[in-house]
C-alpha cells in the first residue's frame, strides 16, 4: 500500500516548537511519509538562522523557500515575502503532490502557504485554529482566514473548538486534542539547568526572568517605546533577565534597536533565538515569564510559574490564574514582576493554577486521525453549516 505523503510547513521558531512533536509522531508511523518545507525567519541570520535547530533526521525530504529582508518599508517587505512564499510554494507542491499539508498557527508565512495549498487542491490540516488574541495585531484575522481555508482542524481547547464550529465548519472536521507544546514539555528533551548555567552564566540561586516582546502590527510606530518601557522595568528591577529577539512582524526593527541599547546591562543575557529546547529549559528554571509572547499564556501553566503579560497583543487569549496583565507603564510592570516573584499568595496561586491546554498526547491524537481519515472528495469539498 502506498504511504500517505504529508507535507509540513514551518516558517518561524515558535511555530516549529508546536510542530516538532507532531513531526516526530508522524515520522514513527510506517504508513506515512513526511516532507518538510522550511521558509521565513528560519533562514534569516538576523533572527538566529533557526533552520539549524530543526531536526530533519526522520524526514523523507526537505525543501527550503529562500527569502530576503531589505525593504525599508517593513509592511511592504512582509507582502513581498508573502508573494515569494506563494510563488516558490506553488512549484514545490506541483512536484511534491502531497496528500495533505500541515500548518500551525497564524503567521503570514503560514497564511501564504495556506492560500497556495488551497488553490492547488491540497487538503490543509490546521493546528491551533480557533484561538483569540484580539490584541491589535493581524494574527486573529489571519488565523481565522486559515481556518476557513483548512479541511481539518486540531484545537488546543474547548473554547477554540466551539469557535471553529461557530465559524461554520462541519463538526466531523474539528478535533479538540490539546496543545502539542505539552508533548514537547513531557518529552523532557529540552536543555538542562546545568547546560543553561554553563552557556549563559546564570545563577540558579537568584530569580530568573524570561523575556520576549513582539511588535503589535497595528501599532508599529509605537514598538520602540513599548518595548523600551519593559526593558527599563527589567533594568530597574535588577534581576537576571534572558531576553530573546521578537518575531519577524513589522516593527521588529524598532524592538531590535531598543534591545541593542541594552547590551551593556550586566544582568541581561541577550540572545537572538533560544530554540524550543533551550526556551523550555529556561521556562523550567525561570521564576517568571515577562512580555507578550503567547508562550507566556500557553506554557507557563504547565510549569506552574507566573506570567506578566505586557500590553494588548494577547488581550483575548485563553489564560490561567497565573497571569498578571499590565499596560505599557514601567512602574506597573515593575510592581507586577515584584508581585510575581515575592508575593507568596500569588506564587501559590500560580503553582496551583489550572491548565486550559490539556495534559499531553495531542500529537498522537493528530497522527491517529491523519493516518485513518479517508482521502476523498468529501474531505476536499467543504460545506458550510451557517
Amino acid at each position: 500500500m502506498d504511504k500517505r505523503k504529508i507535507a509540513v510547513f514551518t516558517g518561524n521558531r515558535a511555530e516549529y516548537g508546536l510542530l516538532n512533536p507532531v513531526i516526530g509522531e508522524l515520522s514513527s508511523r510506517t504508513s506515512l511519509e513526511i516532507h518538510l518545507i522550511i521558509s521565513g525567519s528560519h533562514l534569516l541570520e538576523d533572527f538566529g538562522r533557526t533552520v539549524a535547530e530543526i531536526d530533519i533526521s526522520s524526514v523523507k525530504n526537505v525543501r527550503k523557500i529562500p527569502i530576503s529582508i531589505n525593504h525599508t518599508n517593513k509592511k511592504v517587505e512582509l507582502l513581498l515575502l508573502f508573494s515569494s512564499i506563494m510563488q516558490h510554494g506553488a512549484h514545490i507542491h506541483s512536484k511534491l503532490k502531497s496528500d495533505l499539508i500541515i500548518l500551525a498557527g497564524d503567521r503570514y508565512e503560514t497564511f501564504a502557504m495556506a492560500v497556495t495549498a488551497y488553490y492547488l487542491n491540497v487538503p490543509i490540516i490546521h493546528l491551533f485554529g480557533g484561538d483569540l488574541s484580539q490584541g491589535g495585531h493581524l494574527d486573529d484575522s489571519v488565523r481565522h482566514s486559515i481556518t476557513k481555508l483548512a479541511h481539518l482542524h486540531f484545537t488546543t481547547n474547548e473554547s477554540s473548538h466551539n469557535r471553529i464550529l461557530n465559524l461554520g465548519e462541519e463538526k466531523w472536521r474539528v478535533f479538540n486534542v490539546g496543545s502539542t507544546v505539552i508533548d514537547n514539555i513531557l518529552s523532557s528533551k529540552y536543555a538542562t539547568a546545568d547546560e543553561l548555567v554553563k552557556e549563559f552564566n546564570i545563577d540558579l540561586t537568584k530569580p530568573i526572568i524570561l523575556f520576549t516582546q513582539h511588535p503589535v502590527t497595528t501599532e508599529t510606530e509605537m514598538a520602540y517605546n513599548q518595548v523600551k518601557v519593559s526593558l527599563d522595568a527589567l533594568k530597574e528591577c535588577g534581576y537576571q533577565a534572558v531576553i530573546t529577539y521578537p518575531c519577524h512582524d513589522p516593527g521588529y526593527d524598532q524592538i531590535l534597536k531598543a534591545i541593542s541599547e541594552c547590551t551593556s546591562v550586566p544582568h541581561f543575557r541577550i540572545v537572538k533565538n533560544l530554540g524550543w529546547k533551550r526556551y523550555l529549559g529556561f521556562m523550567k528554571i525561570a521564576s517568571v515569564v515577562v512580555g507578550n509572547s503567547s508562550s507566556g499564556l500557553m506554557e507557563t501553566p504547565f510549569f506552574k510559574i507566573p506570567c506578566v503579560n505586557v500590553g494588548t497583543r494577547q488581550e483575548g487569549r485563553l489564560r490561567a490564574e497565573n497571569v498578571i496583565d499590565t499596560p505599557y507603564q514601567k512602574d506597573v510592570i515593575k510592581d507586577a514582576i515584584n508581585t510575581a516573584l515575592n508575593d507568596n499568595d500569588f506564587r501559590r496561586k500560580a503553582f496551583n493554577c489550572s491548565n486550559p491546554y490539556g495534559n499531553g498526547g495531542a500529537s498522537k491524537r493528530i497522527a491517529d486521525v491523519l493516518e485513518s481519515i479517508p482521502l476523498n472528495q468529501a474531505l476536499l469539498q467543504k460545506k458550510m453549516t451557517f
